[in-house]
């Protein structure tokens, strides 16, 4: 064994795990230290030990911020990896102390979110009640880091090919294209046609910039000659979007499923102008390097279960 080995096995506390991510993230020795309330000489002596015990340098100075080094990275990717599977152990054992059978963190993106996923857990919890279920619903910027860092168990929404790494696992789900719909009582909904030129200086309700779909919007909008809306709310939380549709002229991107459930209530009228999205079928994604529970498998299971087709044609959307 080499005295890094030595080291990493035999020395290495959770302790050492912890000040290594705190000062990643801090980028400050005065800062932690303050944080910890300790000394700076203290926190100082305590990176030398971990330098020293591995041989190598993790962090190097930058003007007043200290950053880590390429090697620094590396472990800090692995304590932060570290601490979590010791939060998630501590859950658990809390979990069985207290008569539940575990938690499951899902990353849920808005086309997921009106019927499909009340659907999974209500089916869920049928069987297993005394699961925790924690829904996280956001960007997909936002999601996949917290799945590679563990704090999600897997994701659910439509996620292209291209943000896929190596680490992640997917499996097709359902298709559920986006479509275009405005109130019933908008001045386009009473038009016999509508060609894009209809849109232009439309308010709009728009994912978030970083969003593929907002992206695939802009460059259709541009591609049929129009300018880009400057009347415009980013935004994805659906039941804020549904209001703002509902009660304003206003033109917004909606799973078609859901613009199909209001339309069939004379709430929502669908534009028939085809966006030719090419984003891919709505996903699970899951860490492929993390050993789920019990409870983290039979959910993913579950998801694979009903998104059958055969079954997702038997069942009516779950009104916002």
């Amino acid at each position: 064994m080499t005295p890094s080995e030595h080291y990493l096995f035999r020395q290495m506390k959770l302790r050492h795990h912890q000040l290594l991510v705190a000062l990643a993230d801090l980028q400050s020795v005065s800062k932690l230290a303050r944080t910890l309330h300790v000394t700076q000489p203290a926190v100082s002596k305590m990176i030398a030990e971990i330098e020293s015990g591995i041989g190598l340098v993790l962090f190097e100075r930058q003007g007043h911020a200290i950053r880590p080094t390429v090697y620094g990275e590396s472990l800090i990717r692995h304590a932060r990896e570290i601490l979590d599977r010791a939060r998630r152990s501590q859950q658990e054992l809390q979990a069985l102390h207290d008569g539940v059978d575990g938690r499951v963190d899902v990353g849920v993106l808005h086309v997921a979110a009106p019927f499909f996923m009340p659907r999974v857990i209500s089916e869920f919890k049928r069987h297993s009640p005394h699961v925790t279920i924690g829904l996280h619903e956001g960007t997909l910027d936002r999601l996949l880091p917290r799945l590679r860092a563990g704090e999600l168990d897997l994701i659910v929404g439509r996620v292209s090919a291209e943000l896929l790494r190596p680490d992640l696992s997917s499996a097709a789900l359902f298709d559920d294209p986006i479509v275009l719909a405005v109130s019933s009582r908008h001045p386009l909904a009473r038009k016999s046609k509508i060609r894009w030129a209809d849109l232009e200086d439309q308010p709009w309700i728009v994912p978030m910039s970083s969003a593929p779909m907002h992206k695939h919007l802009m460059s259709m909008l541009l591609l049929h000659g129009l300018r880009l809306p400057r009347d415009v709310i980013e935004s994805v939380i659906e039941s804020t979007n549904l209001t703002l549709l509902f009660n304003g002229p206003m033109i917004a991107l909606l799973p078609c499923s859901l613009a199909q459930h209001y339309a069939a209530r004379d709430q929502l009228h669908v534009l028939p102008l085809p966006l030719e999205e090419g984003l891919g079928p709505v996903s699970m994604v899951w860490n492929a390097q993390r050993e789920g529970s019990a409870a983290q498998n039979r959910f993913k299971q579950l998801v694979l279960e009903i998104a059958h087709p055969d079954h997702l044609r038997t069942q009516a959307p779950i009104p916002v």
